[in-house]
């Protein structure tokens, strides 16, 4: 499964642009899934910030319920 990049505002796209290669790939591969009670990949990702941290939303590849990723601040740093 190929994993297509999120859709971001503006200054989301400056913060996951911080992060490095393996740490995205990991973001959106490993996702706590509350409906399947297990780790999925996200897709149909969207991306905004908030104050300063990036809050990613999309879709289990398994159920296709809602999932999320919060990255606090700090990351970025």
């Amino acid at each position: 499964m190929s994993i297509k990049l999120p859709k971001f505002t503006p200054q989301a796209a400056q913060l996951w642009s911080l992060l490095p290669i393996d740490d995205k790939k990991n973001v959106l591969e490993n996702v706590y899934c509350s409906h399947c009670k297990d780790v999925t990949t996200m897709f149909n990702a969207t991306g905004r910030a908030e104050k300063g941290s990036l809050i990613l939303n999309g879709q289990c590849a398994v159920c296709m319920n809602p999932v999320g990723r919060y990255i606090e601040a700090d990351a970025f740093r």
